[in-house]
């Protein structure tokens, strides 16, 4: 349960904070994350000492990245590599899914619907955790590892101008792949739903189509070949965070 709450406080925070201002995104983010640490304590009998653990990392993860396209944090990777470990962690040594109490799951025992009783509480929430995740954390992810460190100091307008006439690279190439921000959470949540069902095929056939539909733009990439680059480590690191959501989920269901 616990890697569930601290991926559902993150994605939640990830969701609010680039379409509010900054104090409005606080205060919204505390009061959903107010409602899940109750739902999780109070609603599935989590300890409050572990969901106090779970808003400490979630907290980190906001001072450290940033969901501003036009911004960089100096943390570098280290924010997505602390994540990975500690969603490792709590799935290594996590054992509050075993003894849940609460209305939650009360619910979750008489649910009308068969499915939702078939699953098992923990792994519902992962799936909801991962789904959230999935959408702009998942979309932080790819753009920190893009672009890993605070870039230089943006030039005034006519050294900027000097600069594109000797230089090309000037212009990011994100300019030209637009509609990343969309198409990525949607890429990732068809991943992990055809993943998890076994449809491999379909799924090398959507990577492929996406090269198909991008080929136009990545061959009339210059001589650096920034373009090409940009869209093959974005599309890597965006699978690999889908495949990873996959294995997750496909961990959480097995036998313990």
């Amino acid at each position: 349960m616990l890697a569930a709450l601290l991926l559902l406080l993150i994605g939640s925070a990830d969701l609010v904070r680039p379409r509010r201002a900054r104090r409005s995104a606080a205060q919204i983010i505390a009061v959903v994350w107010l409602l899940l640490v109750v739902l999780a304590c109070v609603g599935c009998g989590v300890p409050f000492w572990a969901a106090a653990i779970a808003v400490v990392l979630a907290g980190a993860w906001l001072l450290t990245t940033t969901s501003r396209e036009q911004l960089r944090q100096s943390a570098g990777l280290w924010p997505v590599a602390g994540l990975v470990a500690a969603v490792v962690l709590a799935l290594a040594f996590d054992r509050t899914g075993s003894s849940l109490s609460g209305f939650v799951v009360d619910w979750h025992a008489d649910a009308p619907a068969g499915a939702l009783r078939t699953l098992s509480l923990p792994t519902l929430a992962l799936a909801l955790a991962a789904i959230v995740f999935l959408t702009e954390s998942g979309n932080i992810v790819v753009r920190t590892a893009l672009h890993p460190r605070v870039p230089e100091p943006v030039p005034e307008p006519g050294e900027r101008a000097e600069l594109a006439e000797n230089d090309s690279s000037v212009v990011s190439p994100s300019a030209d792949l637009r509609g990343g921000r969309l198409i990525g959470p949607l890429e990732r949540l068809l991943i992990v739903a055809l993943t998890l069902s076994g449809s491999y095929a379909i799924v090398a056939a959507l990577i492929a189509a996406k090269g198909i539909v991008r080929f136009p733009e990545i061959s009339r990439d210059g001589v650096a070949g920034s373009k090409a680059e940009y869209f093959l480590v974005g599309s890597l690191v965006s699978w690999t965070v889908a495949i990873a959501a996959a294995g997750l989920l496909w961990l959480s269901v097995q036998p313990h």
